[in-house]
């Protein structure tokens, strides 16, 4: 069991903060990592958040984006758990993006969090508590982003396991899960054929550079790659998916898993249990997501 949540304020707002008092509300739906992307923050600066797993390795990972772009100003860096977290500010053409991105990747002990423009993943083990206290999550006026809390069931309790997760193949979308794959063995040697690189077990992350391939493939359809997903995804499932221009959700054509929306005063709200809305509005009555159902929102 994990509890998801999306949010879209298209005015802009405090997302960060807001996406935190809901995933509070559901932190019993798992205790043991935590998660949230955000998008619309400075808009045209492309940041770049990366775990390192040893001091030394900021000098490799320097090195590589030397490679692609130019570091902007001198890292931040944040030691959590034996982990450092690592924040750039890159000047790097577009289409060099998804190179860095796989690039960084590719060495072990590196791993992107997120790299793209207005754009930014704060993700940690244990409780929307920790995430909130380990990391200095800026807060400016976005317009929308998408959360989760993590029960482990099927891979370690690890800071790279927890969501939201993101792919070189579309470094512009980041997704969160709610949920089982039970084909991820013959889904993640699909992928890597494609050339993706995995650095956890987590099934979730599987279906990151699914819906990410399938967006390179079609040119940026969130809509198309979310209905592919439920139909090449076994299991059952809710998922949320945002870019830089859309957020939007696939379930399961069982529905085991819930999903709810909530709309109001030019806010819309996803989550998995009605008194995450309860953070924004008192006053909640929401709308169960049909099995089977896909809908996208453009920003």
């Amino acid at each position: 069991m994990c509890g998801i949540a999306g949010l879209i304020n298209r005015q802009g707002m405090d997302v960060s903060s807001k996406l935190i008092e809901m995933l509070s509300l559901i932190q019993h739906r798992g205790p043991d990592a935590s998660g949230i992307s955000i998008y619309g923050s400075a808009a045209d600066e492309v940041s770049l958040r990366v775990s390192v797993k040893r001091k030394d390795m900021e000098e490799v990972l320097l090195n590589i984006v030397g490679q692609y772009g130019t570091v902007l100003s001198p890292p931040v860096s944040q030691w959590i758990k034996n982990v450092i977290f690592s924040e750039l500010q890159l000047a790097i053409d577009d289409n060099d993006i998804p190179l860095l991105h796989a690039a960084i990747n590719s060495i072990e002990g590196l791993y992107v969090h997120s790299l793209g423009k207005g754009m930014r993943v704060y993700k940690d083990g244990g409780t929307i508590l920790d995430l909130n206290n380990n990391h200095k999550i800026i807060s400016p006026i976005a317009t929308h982003g998408l959360g989760h809390v993590r029960m482990a069931t099927e891979s370690a309790e690890d800071i790279n396991a927890a969501h939201p997760f993101v792919s070189p193949f579309y470094p512009d979308l980041s997704i969160v899960h709610n949920g089982q794959f039970t084909n991820y063995f013959n889904l993640r040697r699909y992928l890597e054929s494609k050339g993706a690189i995995f650095k956890t077990l987590n099934d979730s992350e599987a279906a990151s550079h699914l819906i990410a391939y399938a967006m390179r493939e079609n040119g940026g359809d969130l809509e198309d790659a979310l209905r592919m997903a439920g139909e090449e995804l076994d299991g059952v499932f809710c998922i949320i998916a945002a870019t830089a221009q859309q957020i939007g959700f696939v379930r399961d054509k069982l529905g085991i898993k819930p999903l709810l929306l909530f709309e109001k005063d030019g806010l819309t709200m996803l989550g998995s249990e009605q008194i995450e809305f309860t953070a924004l509005f008192s006053d909640v009555y929401a709308e169960e997501i049909e099995p089977g159902e896909v809908r996208v929102w453009n920003i």
